[in-house]
Parts: C-alpha cells; sequence; structure tokens
C-alpha cells in the first residue's frame, strides 16, 4: 500500500512537472515569435530611417547647390554697378543687373528656403537636415533602438524558458525513473526529481 502511495505521489508529481514543461515551451515559442516580430519592425524602421535619411541629404543639397546658384547672380548683379559706367554701358549693366537679380530671386523663392542662410550668408545645411528628420520622425516611426532592444529581452526570456525547460525535462526523467524503481533508491531518484523541478519553477 505505501508503495503505491509513493508511486500516486509521484505520478502527480510527473503530471505537474510535465504541465509545467509544456507551458514553458509554449512561452519560450510565443517569445521567440515576438522577438522575431520585433525584428521585423526593428528592421522596417531602420530602413525607412535610412530612406529618409538619404532623401533629405539629396534635397538638402539640391537647395544648398540653388543657395550657390543664387549667392553667385546676387553677387554678379552687384558687380554690373559700375559708377563710372557712360550711359549705354550704364543702360546695358542696368538690363543684365535686372536679369541677374531675376534669377536670384526665383532661385531664392522657388528652389531653398531663405531661412536657413545664418545672419552671416552662410547657408545652415544641417539645420535644414535636422528640420527634415524631426519632420520625418513625426510623420513615421524611425526609431529602431526599442523594437531591437525589445526583441534582445524577449529572447533572453526565451533562453531562459529553454533552460527551465532541459532543468524539468531533467526532472521528469528522476521522477520517471523512481516511479519505474522498486527498491529504496527510488526516493533518492524522486529526491532528485522534486530538486529539479524546484530549481526548474524557482529560476
Amino acid at each position: 500500500m505505501k508503495h503505491e502511495t509513493f508511486k500516486s505521489y509521484v505520478a502527480v508529481l510527473v503530471a505537474v512537472v510535465t504541465v509545467l514543461g509544456a507551458t514553458a515551451a509554449c512561452l519560450a515559442s510565443v517569445a521567440v515569435s515576438s522577438a522575431s516580430d520585433a525584428d521585423f519592425l526593428g528592421l522596417d524602421a531602420s530602413i525607412r530611417a535610412q530612406k529618409a535619411d538619404i532623401i533629405n541629404h539629396v534635397y538638402a543639397f539640391e537647395h544648398y547647390r540653388a543657395y550657390t546658384d543664387y549667392v553667385r547672380y546676387d553677387e554678379y548683379g552687384r558687380l554690373l554697378y559700375d559708377p563710372n559706367a557712360d550711359e549705354e554701358t550704364d543702360l546695358r549693366n542696368g538690363a543684365l543687373q535686372r536679369e541677374a537679380w531675376g534669377v536670384a530671386s526665383g532661385l531664392s523663392s522657388v528652389f531653398f528656403s531663405p531661412r536657413y542662410i545664418n545672419p552671416d550668408g552662410q547657408y545652415d545645411l544641417e539645420r535644414e537636415l535636422q528640420e527634415a528628420w524631426a519632420q520625418d520622425s513625426q510623420n513615421e516611426d524611425l526609431n529602431p533602438t526599442p523594437y531591437f532592444a525589445e526583441s534582445d529581452q524577449l529572447r533572453a526570456r526565451s533562453s531562459f524558458l529553454t533552460a527551465d525547460m532541459i532543468v524539468l525535462a531533467i526532472s521528469f526523467w528522476f521522477l520517471t525513473v523512481a516511479q519505474a524503481t522498486e527498491k529504496k533508491i527510488k526516493y533518492f531518484w524522486a529526491g532528485l526529481g522534486i530538486l529539479f523541478a524546484l530549481a526548474g519553477i524557482l529560476g
């Protein structure tokens, strides 16, 4: 009777360990799947960030090139002014000057924003890039770091649960041996099984 009671207790422990092992396996699988999803979202955000950065640089340097053209035409218009020129030359220079300044005005109103011109006359390319990035960040998620951090945490959790599965599998093996053994050593096997089960539960 005592032997049968022992077997019953061990059978219950085997069932508990089996359920715990299956639960750990399920949670580990969910963690791996969630980590893969986080990796995908992080990769997607990273690609979008690189795309936005490339596009912003292309546009910014196009604007900067337009600014340099603006400076050239504006300076050309200034150089055309000659207080000592005769009337004919002055009229010709005046026409060229108006044309040059007209082109400069068109460039500044269409091809780049004058607000990026610093008081010293230099074009603030970095400011334009930063503002473009800030605008892109408001429109879509460009930060992959949180996703990759979450993925790392989930993979660490999966590894921990996998280790738990191994410990519980060892516990299952010892308890099964204890259940099948007729000699007193069965208590030793059962004790080891319980210890490993506790280790798996407590982590």
